[in-house]
């Protein structure tokens, strides 16, 4: 969904497993702090959070089904509607990273998802974010629900699979699942 852009400067999804193998958050996300990814205070700059964030959200969204590939062919696409992102500790150089990505609720035509970037290291939670997407005909730049099954099917079984879990601390959005 991002063109590639992430692979370019060397940093790319988790792609830990297939949808069909989740029982917990998906993992969309492992890398470290960068050199590069660090500001004045020598701890990881918020622009970069934004952008892992950038590279879990695209990463979740392609285990069911959402890539370039799927975009072209279909002239369907997914459009954010909000994000809301919270910092909440800082990471330092080489910290090891893993982005934990969850599908709140869908009902194939909005998908609300959640992101939790963590330290490995030291075993805390960085950042979260949160996101409202909504499927689009890029046709005729209108929400549509989702009707291929290659798509449907595993995002469903992904929903249904993180709906089993305890909601992610954090979640500020309401529950579209009442």
């Amino acid at each position: 969904m991002n063109d590639d852009g992430a692979a370019r400067d060397g940093v790319s999804g988790a792609n830990a497993r297939d949808a069909e193998d989740v029982f917990g958050p998906y993992i969309s996300f492992r890398g470290r702090v960068e050199p590069l990814w660090l500001d004045v205070n020598r701890h990881m700059n918020v622009s970069w959070y934004d952008h892992v964030f950038d590279i879990a959200e695209s990463d979740l969204f392609e285990v069911f089904g959402i890539h370039d590939d799927y975009i072209r062919s279909t002239n369907y696409s997914f459009f954010r509607l909000e994000k809301s992102v919270r910092y909440e500790r800082e990471l330092m150089p080489d910290a090891r990273l893993e982005a934990r990505s969850y599908v709140l609720w869908t009902d194939l035509k909005r998908v609300h998802h959640f992101h939790e970037l963590w330290n490995v290291d030291q075993n805390y939670r960085a950042a979260t974010v949160e996101g409202l997407s909504i499927h689009v005909d890029l046709r005729v730049r209108k929400a549509v629900r989702i009707v291929e099954p290659g798509v449907a099917d595993p995002l469903t079984r992904l929903a249904w699979e993180h709906e089993r879990l305890p909601w992610p601390k954090g979640v500020v959005r309401r529950d579209f699942r009442k």
